[in-house]
């Protein structure tokens, strides 16, 4: 079936009014009566852009995990970046985390529940890694639940269709430029058909099964329930959202269903169910105080993503005043021009010890290579010369920013070094802050990790303004 943009205003307003109670305070009854762990595995390093009072780790060994449950935070986000890796190396992360979740909840005898975050646009590989994580839990779930709706990047789940809002239209995702992704490509916008597509036809678009918005917002947590309680081990379930309150409804069906029955689903989400599971409100911004100002030393601001949206906050934000900017040549880079990598390191110093906001870009011309394969090799390339970038630079920048999935993820682990951070809330919506461990190259500084199509074109440029006197 042909879908078509339609008005996001007269869309939403069709639809029948949210749920009007509100859920969180029996969410977080549940959560305090039925201990458990939460854990979200994390395709890139933002998933925790919607939650506050959260770990983030970058490594996740059995005594690792067993240590998180003596922490403070109310989730541990687990940075494993599958979607710069291969399927095999992703369908492998997952197998062997299933098999440490077995062993966890064996040893701690508490459940343990498993976000398996993914991006709104649909990106990344599934089913491959859902599969492999519930083989290595030794298929232990009652079902999968897919919730792909994101309302900070205006992402829109409804009558099965996935929206895209660009703040007055809502485009079906197939037909915007997340579906021509060179690794991850699709052809359907209406989820029960995208799943049979990505599942190349062992899942039909008619077993689906798909909780409507009309369920949640006029049946509510009982309808859903209900509805849950009858998934077997081997169904997909996609649920419609609109509105965060959808997903509270959701949410606490969920954990009715695991705090009566035992039920426990592997969940597909985007980033903002992860807020309702917790039962967590919206947290205020942070402001230039909690985020810990200084004086001394530029920002930095790393962007690696060539997303269309990026590409127009990189001008935004290269338009601004006593902002400057430093080009990694992607042909450079692919050629193994080791003194071009030292010049923009050279210079990067030089402008941040002045206390000046460096940015450091990749060429916007994209290299896909002729296979998924190579075009993830070169991503891959790409990423760790800004990784050696990062690392090579000894001036101590007031903060950094990091734009772009593929690109966080390899500063976080071989650049700044980060084994286990905190999440302290966001700067914009959707943009996640992370306060760095004693371990890292900035312990206690802040790194701003902005998703690569979240934002408008003024966002970075809005955060770096606000960051000055």
């Amino acid at each position: 079936m042909q879908y078509h943009p339609v008005p996001l205003e007269a869309t939403l307003e069709s639809l029948p009014p949210v749920w009007t109670e509100d859920l969180i305070p029996e969410i977080k009854l549940i959560l305090e009566n039925a201990p458990s762990m939460v854990f979200v595995l994390d395709d890139d390093p933002t998933g925790a852009q919607t939650v506050h009072n959260a770990s983030f780790l970058t490594e996740w060994s059995l005594d690792v995990l067993i240590s998180e449950r003596y922490q403070p935070e109310e989730v541990t986000f687990l940075q494993i970046n599958t979607r710069a890796k291969t399927e095999e190396q992703a369908v492998k992360i997952n197998a062997d985390l299933g098999i440490v979740f077995s062993q966890l909840s064996r040893l701690l005898k508490i459940p343990i529940s498993v976000i398996s975050r993914s991006d709104s646009t649909l990106r990344g590989h599934f089913p491959a890694e859902v599969d492999a994580l519930a083989k290595g839990m030794e298929n232990s779930h009652d079902g999968i639940i897919f919730i792909p709706f994101f309302i900070q990047g205006g992402r829109y789940t409804i009558d099965d269709v996935q929206y895209v809002s660009d703040g007055s239209m809502l485009a079906p995702v197939a037909q915007t430029p997340f579906a021509k992704d060179s690794a991850f490509g699709y052809e359907s916008s209406n989820l029960c058909d995208w799943i049979e597509e990505k599942t190349r036809g062992r899942v039909s678009s008619e077993e689906v099964i798909s909780v409507s918005i009309d369920e949640i917002r006029i049946g509510g947590p009982d309808v859903v329930e209900e509805k849950l309680r009858q998934m077997n081990r081997s169904d997909m379930c996609i649920i419609n959202s609109a509105d965060m309150r959808d997903l509270d409804v959701v949410a606490l069906a969920i954990l009715r269903l695991q705090y009566k029955y035992g039920k426990n689903y592997l969940i597909r989400s985007s980033a903002s169910f992860v807020r309702s599971r917790l039962g967590q409100r919206e947290k205020p911004i942070l402001n230039k105080e909690e985020m810990g100002y200084a004086d001394k030393g530029g920002g930095l601001i790393l962007v690696g993503s060539h997303v269309p949206g990026s590409t127009s906050q990189l001008e935004s934000l290269l338009d601004l005043p006593n902002v400057y900017g430093l080009e990694l040549e992607v042909e450079k880079v692919l050629g193994r021009d080791k003194e071009h990598t030292a010049s923009v390191i050279e210079r990067a110093n030089m402008l941040l010890n002045e206390s000046k906001d460096t940015v450091i870009y990749t060429s916007r011309n994209v290299i896909t290579g002729s296979s998924p394969e190579e075009y993830l090799e070169i991503g891959a390339i790409i990423a760790n010369a800004m990784t050696a970038v990062v690392a090579g630079i000894s001036a101590k920048p007031r903060y950094v920013i990091s734009k772009g999935g593929m690109t966080s993820s390899n500063i976080i682990l071989n650049a700044l070094n980060i084994k286990r951070a905190t999440v302290p809330g966001q700067i914009s919506p959707g943009v996640l802050v992370l306060q760095m461990g004693s371990e890292s190259k900035y312990p206690g500084s802040k790194l701003i990790l902005f998703p690569g199509n979240v934002g408008g074109s003024t966002a970075i440029s809005e955060v770096i303004l606000r960051m000055r006197k």
